[in-house]
């Protein structure tokens, strides 16, 4: 099966938009509430922090899957082309028309398959600690991935885990390009983040 496969695969696994799908369930249009986003995040925050668990882990899965086959029967590089294409379905899927999720947790499913192939136990501890910190002392997920991608390229500069770097660069580059408008207002000092348990704040960064 040749690269086409693959991207076929990734792309119709990643496309589906399992935040729209919960809150329809739940008898909602989550495009409509909150910041809009079908992310873990924006469902959390608007039908319940179960749902956006849910949301989250089926997120993950639905690029983790298919790039896990295509590593297990046809590799690496496989691998990058099901991840990069089940992430592009993630932010662009037709079912919304060419609308999606911000795709960081689409970005994550794909990473740790790859990640997992190659042994990159100590980038993955790493950026899971940052990433956990950062909510943590701030409860701003959108900032916690921004910072999580940006530090996920030097630590897979290094030789013993740069098998993957290309599948991470572009991640960042989505991941960096579904952010900017939160990018440009924290440069502008106007980010005011939705935080869990705080329903206020009109500014949000979210998955």
């Amino acid at each position: 099966m040749g690269p086409w496969f693959w991207a076929v695969l990734g792309y119709v696994c990643g496309s589906i938009p399992w935040g729209y799908i919960v809150g329809r369930a739940k008898g909602v249009d989550i495009t409509r509430l909150g910041s809009g986003n079908i992310g873990g995040a924006n469902v959390a925050r608007n039908i319940g922090i179960q749902y956006g668990i849910v949301v989250t882990v089926l997120d993950i899965l639905k690029t983790f899957i298919p790039t896990y086959i295509a590593v297990h029967y046809a590799g690496i590089f496989a691998g990058f082309v099901a991840a990069m294409f089940a992430l592009i379905g993630a932010v662009a899927t037709p079912i919304l028309r060419f609308r999606g999720g911000k795709g960081f947790a689409a970005f994550v499913g794909g990473y740790l398959a790859l990640a997992a192939a190659t042994n990159a136990w100590g980038p993955i501890a790493v950026l899971v600690t940052i990433w956990v910190s950062i909510v943590v002392l701030t409860q701003m997920t959108g900032l916690a991935n921004i910072v999580s991608v940006l530090a996920a390229v030097p630590l897979h500069a290094m030789p013993s885990t740069k098998a993957i770097l290309p599948y991470v660069v572009f991640g960042t580059m989505v991941i960096l390009y579904t952010h900017w408008d939160n990018i440009l207002l924290m440069m502008q000092g106007k980010l005011e983040e939705q935080r869990f348990g705080n329903k206020k704040r009109s500014i949000r960064m979210q998955r």
